[in-house]
């Protein structure tokens, strides 16, 4: 066991020192083409995370007709937050910042938002944001000057959701109406066919967005809304509920696979493809992994991910919005950008190219219950989405710190919920700083 334990802890050094190794070289990478394209004064720069600049060219194209622009219109795009972050620090720290960036709903007091200028309300009026967008955006990104003047600090044009999509020759939606039913559902099952997994949550490594269905269990025992809040409580119980999946000893019994599944570089997805768990939890973005596994598009669902505990109809939402770099030379065209993100024309074509985001504007919502998240799956994005939760956003503190803490947390099945204290308390001390900027010499860990 003691070997077993020995053996982890090196494969989690080995992943952190081989991540840092690529962080330098995507560095190294992004100096060279930042020399190439950025320090060009006729060059507008956007840079987004998690969608590909690929698809964005119609985007591109509609904006520089709504600018009455024939300035270049560079799109970057990351594939990760981690990559993202350590790009834009050093973009920022040498001057090379795109015009426009992203920041996370997760992440309230974002370490990038000094480096930001607020919307003018000629081109983005707090108070039709405040009427035409859902309440979480509103709630979040308008903000005031000094002297009492509403200003925007950016604007997200789609947001997701939780979901669950299942194989619907085993499982029926009404399986997945809430935790009770899910587990009710689990327990036959499992029963029924006991080599099987009913569910792929439990654990961290294997599962995509792992740390948001757990922050989502944590959120709904109590209704917090950030880290520096959640209390023992939430976390014993919200945490409990969520490791009971991967419980060995349970009835949906997960990490039964968790080491084989590590040692072949397996996930959920592949469970789920070659139908060995019949449902597996994300985002509606989860769908472009299931296809390339050429799961069948005549048994695949999908319904807004189930609540459960005290405070069940808090469900989290998750977002980036863009921002305007304070030092951009192109004030003008950056708010411009601005306004094209909130018009109809620049949100229709978004959407169409990012199907698996939720509209943020409430006028889109009606079109987006035909909106088909991939093109061989019948899966309204709307299928994520229920009339009966109340949507907000989670405060993660340093978002980058706390997903992939988390991540490594949910494996420690027996000491996940003392880990997870000790780390609040840490992760709390260290964004207390970076926020403030004061106390650099106090002690965190």
């Amino acid at each position: 066991m003691e070997m077993s334990r020995n053996k982890t802890i090196l494969f989690i050094i080995g992943g952190i020192i081989l991540f840092f190794a690529v962080v330098i070289i995507l560095i190294m990478l992004f100096s060279n083409n930042s020399k190439k394209g950025n320090s060009s004064k006729d060059v507008f720069s956007i840079w987004m995370v998690g969608d590909s600049a690929e698809e964005a060219q119609d985007f591109v194209d509609g904006f520089k007709r709504f600018a009455n622009t024939n300035m270049d219109v560079n799109i970057l795009s990351f594939n990760s937050y981690d990559e993202y972050t350590y790009a834009l620090t050093y973009a920022i720290t040498n001057g090379e910042a795109p015009d426009i960036f992203v920041l996370n709903s997760n992440e309230k007091n974002s370490l990038f938002e000094n480096q930001t200028v607020g919307i003018p309300p000629d081109y983005l009026n707090p108070s039709t944001i405040r009427k035409e967008y859902k309440d979480f955006v509103s709630n979040q990104l308008i903000s005031q000057s000094d002297t009492g003047t509403e200003f925007l600090l950016g604007l997200p044009i789609g947001y997701e959701t939780l979901g669950v999509f299942f194989n619907k020759r085993f499982v029926k939606r009404t399986d997945l109406e809430n935790i009770s039913s899910l587990k009710s559902a689990v327990a036959k099952l499992k029963e029924k066919s006991p080599e099987n997994i009913p569910i792929a949550i439990g654990n961290g490594t294997t599962l995509d967005s792992s740390e948001d269905i757990a922050t989502q269990f944590m959120m709904s025992q109590s209704g917090d809304k950030n880290i520096e809040s959640l209390q023992r409580r939430s976390v014993q119980a919200g945490l409990g509920d969520y490791l009971y999946f991967g419980d060995i000893e349970g009835d949906n019994k997960y990490n039964s696979r968790l080491e084989e599944m590590k040692v072949a570089n397996q996930n959920a997805i592949d469970l789920f493809s070659e139908g060995e768990t019949y449902m597996v939890a994300g985002y509606p973005r989860l769908i472009n992994k299931i296809s390339k596994k050429g799961f069948s598009s005549n048994y695949l669902e999908a319904v807004p991910f189930p609540l459960g505990g005290a405070s069940s109809g808090a469900a989290l939402v998750n977002y980036n919005y863009f921002v305007v770099n304070k030092d951009s030379a192109k004030g003008d065209l950056a708010g411009k950008f601005m306004s094209y993100v909130s018009s109809a024309d620049g949100i229709k074509i978004f959407l169409k190219a990012y199907p698996y985001y939720l509209p943020a504007a409430i006028a889109f919502e009606k079109e987006a219950e035909s909106q088909m998240i991939h093109k061989n799956y019948k899966i309204a994005v709307t299928d994520f989405y229920s009339e009966k939760y109340s949507y907000t956003s989670f405060n993660k503190g340093i978002k980058t710190v706390y997903d992939a803490q988390l991540r490594v947390i949910l494996d420690s099945e027996k000491t996940a919920v003392d880990e997870f204290t000790r780390f609040q308390k840490s992760l709390n001390c260290k964004t207390e700083k970076a926020v403030s900027q004061k106390e650099f010499s106090k002690v965190c860990d």
